[in-house]
């Protein structure tokens, strides 16, 4: 049997850069062991780097380990907590990308094969209508799903590093997966996140070969190992930017507003945002003004979302810098809504845990009414006081659910229900426009508990490449606690309270799963009662064929 050998590379994990060329100190050692098997076309991969990155950072070690002569690889002393398993070869991926697992102290986790294919590569140069190299400009991949959707495509390996230009206008990206990809370069009008580019020019976007849309676009599909060379985009010449000059004024008394940000966000389409928004880093200054410099030409909204430590929000205002700047826009701040209540701790008379009240952090999630700014800005913060009082100001209309925050040991802390005025408000508090909501009790319960269990599936087979969340909800709760199942199909949900609780499951991306199997899932539900630290693990019974 042949034994394929690897040299040491890096690996960009979620939330950390790890080095896989040394061994780093520990932060936290355990008594857990994973061990497995690296393989390539069913032979074994000889010194490819395997990592378990911890998922929370500081609550466990990420150790690593490189596969021996037969494919293995094994770590002791692993520390109980959820981890991405990996392994990286330059020029490889894997399949399955980056797993999950779950590892409690003493676990031996056992069998964990990870298999790597040669990936493969899409190249080429981009140049300019003078045939001039084009430098420094990045390359955009998208992979087409199974129903022809392009898919912004990213990966987790360093190899995307290799997607800009280098001097002669030349990109090469390799370790792609094998599968159907559109190429372009430049940015487009309406892409999102990148509206404000801050220079004076900018190259419109352009698809392979020289398509100014996607439907234009010749699919590039690649197999495993193969490489798809010559992939060039000549762009047309650059546009000009433009930009964004007005003031910001108090809707009442129409007197400057200095100090707050302008973010800019795509188009409103019945009355709400159809992308995310901007963050400009532009405040107004003392006279209310403002200017925003180096947007790219077209329609947007723009307006002053909600911030923690302020109190004034502001409408849309719709601008359109197609053709040249705009200048004399005027943006009516006015103040929002806001609630204020007091949080208690329900459940335990602990001292140290009471002790804790004024370390919590409730988050307030707003789902909008009207024209009001996307999800993403909907979401504030506000720390607890010592007497558990709070106020969050600066909200805009909508129904507004609350719910804990925070690292460590705070996040034994959830929303057990909320009330106001002493009646239950199980499906979040109204907010009209400026309405100022009080008399509101956020009850918390905090928990120590852990529930493990494994997820089964009968009468069909797990799923391939789907992921699943399995849910608690303790019966006589309004919120509940989730977790992803791991590559073992296991799951951990940690800080419950005692009681009976009930376990749901769903995928996370229902788009991929027949409809019938999508039912199954949804109609499933099992009561199970949490009593105590040597709580069992509990076993999940799925079956596909029922009903």
């Amino acid at each position: 049997m042949s034994k394929l050998s690897f040299a040491p590379s890096i690996l960009v994990l979620p939330l950390a850069l790890v080095s896989i060329q040394a061994q780093v100190a520990e932060t936290k050692t355990g008594t857990a062991t994973v061990s497995g098997r690296v393989t390539l076309k069913g032979e074994p991969a000889r010194g490819v780097s395997v990592i378990l990155q911890a998922q929370n950072p500081g609550t466990a070690n990420s150790p690593r380990a490189k596969a021996d002569e037969n494919g293995r690889f094994s770590f002791a002393g692993v520390a109980a907590g959820r981890y991405w398993i990996s392994a990286l070869a330059p020029g490889y991926v894997s399949p399955g990308d980056v797993r999950t697992l779950d590892v409690a102290e003493g676990d031996k986790v056992e069998n964990i094969e990870i298999e790597i294919r040669r990936g493969s590569v899409i190249a080429g140069r981009i140049s300019d209508s003078q045939g001039r190299p084009v430098i420094e400009e990045t390359i955009t991949l998208s992979r087409l799903d199974s129903n022809n959707r392009p898919q912004n495509y990213s990966s987790r390996s360093p190899n995307f590093d290799n997607s800009r230009t280098d001097d002669r206008g030349a990109y090469r990206i390799y370790g792609l997966p094998e599968g159907r990809y559109l190429v372009s370069v430049g940015y487009s009008q309406s892409s999102g996140l990148n509206r404000i580019v801050s220079s004076r020019e900018f190259y419109p976007r352009v698809f392979y070969p020289n398509a100014s849309g996607e439907s234009e676009a010749k699919v590039i599909e690649v197999s495993e190992g193969s490489e798809a060379a010559d992939i060039d985009i000549t762009v047309p010449d650059p546009k000009k930017t433009h930009d964004i000059y007005g003031r910001v004024v108090d809707a009442g008394a129409g007197q400057p507003v200095a100090g707050v940000e302008i973010v800019v966000g795509g188009l409103p389409r019945d009355g709400r945002l159809t992308e995310t928004y901007t963050r400009s880093g532009v405040r107004s200054g003392p006279n209310g003004e403002f200017r925003l410099l180096g947007v790219l030409p077209g329609k947007y909204s723009i307006l002053i979302p909600p911030e923690d430590s302020g109190e004034f929000i502001s409408d849309l205002v719709i601008i359109d810098i197609s053709e040249g700047d705009a200048t004399g826009v005027e943006i009516r701040a006015r103040q929002g809504a806001s609630i204020s209540g007091v949080a208690i701790i329900e459940g335990t008379n602990d001292p140290k845990v009471l002790a804790k009240l004024s370390q919590v952090n409730l988050a307030v999630n707003i789902r909008s009414i009207g024209p009001n700014p996307p999800h993403s800005l909907q979401k504030r913060f506000v720390r607890v006081s010592a007497d558990g009082s709070f106020r969050i100001n600066g909200l805009h209309a909508g129904k507004a659910s609350i719910t804990t925050w925070g690292p460590g040991d705070l996040r034994g802390f959830k929303v057990g229900r909320v009330e106001r005025n002493g009646a239950p408000a199980p499906e979040g508090i109204e907010l009209d426009p400026g309405e100022h909501v009080t008399g509101v009790r956020v009850i918390l319960i905090y928990g120590t508990l852990t529930l493990r269990g494994a997820v089964k599936i009968i009468g069909g087979a797990f799923p391939a490449g789907q992921r699943f969340i399995v849910s608690a909800r303790r019966v006589d709760l309004q919120n509940g606690s989730g977790v992803e199942i791991d590559a073992q199909e296991q799951f951990v949900i940690e800080n419950l309270a005692p009681g009976e609780y009930e376990i749901r499951v769903s995928p996370v991306n229902r788009e991929r799963l027949d409809p019938q199997i999508i039912r199954h899932f949804i109609s499933f539900r099992e009561r199970v009662v949490v009593t105590g630290g040597n709580q069992q693990p509990v076993s999940i019974l799925i079956d596909l064929k029922s009903h």
